[in-house]
C-alpha cells in the first residue's frame, strides 16, 4: 500500500509539471470530534480527560480539470490529531498519504475522497508512559464543502470524516481512528 501511494503521487506531482495539465491546490484545517479504540475498546472510556476534541490538517495537489470535466486528481496529506487533555495528556496522530479525486457536481459544492497508506505518532505528557507509534496501516477520507471562491481562488467551508487502521509496534495492538470535523480550506483550482 505505501508503495502504491507514493506511485500515484509521483505520477500526479509528475503531471502537474506538464505542460498540458493545470495545477490543483488546497490547504487548510478545521476541528471537530473523534473516537480512538485499541483493539476494539474505546479508550476514552479508560481515560479521565476535562477536554477531548480533534484537529484535522489537509493539504492536496493534483491536477485538473481532466478533459474539461471539473475533476482533478490528487495527492492527499491529511492529519487527524486527537487530543486529550487533563492531569495526563494524550495526543493520539494518525497521518494519510494517498491518492485522491475532488469533484465539483455544481459550481459551488466539491466533493472529495482519497484512501491511502496510514501511520501514527502518538505522544503523552507523562514521561513513565511508552507511547508506541505504527508499523503499517491504511486510512481514506472523504469530505464535502461549499465553495465561495471566485475564479481560480476558492474558500471551502465544510466537513469531512476520517478513519484509521493501524497496528501499532512491538504491542501489534489494533489503532482505530475516526474522525467528523468541520473545516475552512483555500483552494486554487483552474475553472474552465
Amino acid at each position: 500500500m505505501k508503495r502504491l501511494s507514493i506511485l500515484a503521487i509521483f505520477t500526479i506531482v509528475s503531471l502537474s509539471l506538464s505542460a498540458q495539465a493545470a495545477l490543483y491546490f488546497d490547504v487548510g484545517g478545521g476541528l471537530g470530534t473523534a473516537t480512538t479504540k485499541i483493539d476494539g475498546e474505546d479508550i476514552s472510556d479508560s481515560l479521565d480527560s476535562d477536554i477531548e476534541f480533534a484537529v484535522d490538517i489537509n493539504a492536496k495537489v493534483g491536477v485538473g480539470p481532466i478533459a474539461n470535466i471539473p475533476v482533478y486528481l490528487v495527492a492527499d496529506l491529511g492529519v487527524c490529531r486527537h487530543n486529550y487533555y487533563a492531569l495526563i495528556d494524550y495526543n493520539l496522530v494518525s497521518y494519510l498519504i494517498g491518492p485522491g479525486l475532488v469533484v465539483y457536481p455544481f459550481p459551488a459544492l466539491q466533493i472529495s475522497g482519497s484512501a491511502g497508506y496510514s501511520w501514527t505518532a502518538n505522544e503523552t505528557s507523562a514521561t513513565y508512559l511508552t507511547m508506541y507509534d505504527s508499523e503499517s496501516g491504511y486510512a481514506y477520507n472523504v469530505s464535502a464543502a461549499f465553495d465561495f471562491g471566485k475564479r481560480n481562488n476558492g474558500f471551502l467551508l465544510g466537513a469531512r470524516y476520517f478513519y484509521s487502521n493501524n497496528t501499532l509496534e512491538t504491542s501489534k495492538a489494533e489503532q482505530e481512528t475516526s474522525m467528523i470535523s468541520i473545516f475552512a480550506k483555500y483552494a486554487y483550482r483552474h475553472k474552465k
